[in-house]
């Protein structure tokens, strides 16, 4: 088990030092990294989206943008609200494991709001704070799910 919670320890170490290098980032870099992922995007989903015009491919864009970022806080969170569920293996109690991997998120997502607010352009948004706990209550209750059917099926087999 020791083992196990230093691999977990590392793993939500670099994942937390990845959201906070991109929550340093001023509003433009940020922006532009959001139009490149979203231009791949738009590229795969919709049709003859590289025959058109540069004003056309900008709208879309912008259309996608709000879904797309918010989509991305919704899984940088879920991937660290399934890596603080590892990490706190030594908590027996499943669901208090949980609760303390969703409060652990939720508790990074408001420093690293607040931490966002002193990139030029770049803001602190309670509506963020929320999106990533929910990505993290999402990952945490697929981990019970799953912790849930595997002794399920460990019970029918014995």
């Amino acid at each position: 088990m020791k083992r196990r919670m230093i691999i977990f320890a590392i793993l939500t170490a670099l994942w937390c030092g990845f959201i906070f290098y991109l929550s340093s980032e001023n509003s433009s870099e940020s922006s532009q990294r959001s139009g490149e992922i979203i231009t791949k995007i738009c590229e795969i989903v919709v049709p003859d989206f590289k025959s058109f015009g540069e004003a056309k491919r900008q709208e879309i864009i912008s259309d996608y943008s709000f879904i797309v970022r918010k989509a991305a806080h919704f899984t940088a969170y879920a991937i660290l609200g399934a890596l603080l569920f590892q990490l706190l293996c030594f908590v027996k109690d499943k669901r208090l494991r949980g609760l303390f991997a969703i409060a652990g998120a939720f508790l990074y997502a408001a420093s690293d709001e607040w931490h966002q607010s002193f990139s030029p352009g770049r803001s602190c948004e309670l509506r963020d704070m929320l999106i990533d706990t929910c990505g993290a209550l999402l990952a945490v209750l697929l981990s019970l799910l799953v912790i849930a059917l595997i002794n399920r099926k460990k019970s029918k087999a014995a």
